[in-house]
């Protein structure tokens, strides 16, 4: 299993199902999740707009790109025409993470809302030491905890064992 941050980056994009991964936010969110649960990596992270943010992570995947392990393309929403990244796999020797293969599979599948979520929820919990986590993520996330979306992130972090473990929401 690679340690250099660029061939992880790599190696999480060969690990989805179609060697495609969708959104930088998603690639941050599955990233912090997964060092949670003891992936390699080692990036930093701290809070920013959606959640736990690497800089580290960022410039992986620029160094990704630069070695021509992963491509990106730049796509745009038809609702608001906001752009976002698809991240494909350009080197086809890249190795999977064997280990994590099946939860990044998963992950890359699950609503970036929802991933933003649970990331945001274990943020709050485990590294700001937030008391009331709940009542700070439904006042930071706003509309996002809406429509059965912060259920969802904590049914994922309860899937992935992570904490906060909660009843409510």
């Amino acid at each position: 299993m690679t340690t250099e941050p660029e061939k992880l980056v790599a190696s999480i994009v060969a690990s989805t199902d179609d060697k495609k991964l969708v959104s930088r936010i998603r690639m941050q969110k599955i990233v912090y999740l997964l060092q949670q649960l003891g992936a390699p990596g080692g990036f930093s992270f701290s809070y920013h707009h959606y959640g736990p943010y690497s800089r580290e992570l960022d410039r992986a995947v620029e160094f990704a790109k630069a070695f021509k392990l992963i491509e990106e393309e730049e796509a745009h929403r038809q609702s608001d025409g906001a752009s976002y990244s698809i991240f494909r796999i350009a080197d086809i020797q890249a190795e999977e993470l064997d280990d994590f293969s099946e939860r990044i599979q998963d992950l890359s599948k699950t609503n970036v809302t929802v991933l933003e979520l649970a990331a945001t929820a274990h943020w709050l919990s485990e590294k700001e030491k937030v008391d009331d986590w709940e009542a700070e993520i439904k006042k930071r996330k706003t509309w996002k905890t809406e429509n059965g979306r912060l259920k969802k992130a904590l049914d994922l972090l309860k899937e992935l064992k992570l904490p906060p473990v909660a009843t409510a929401a």
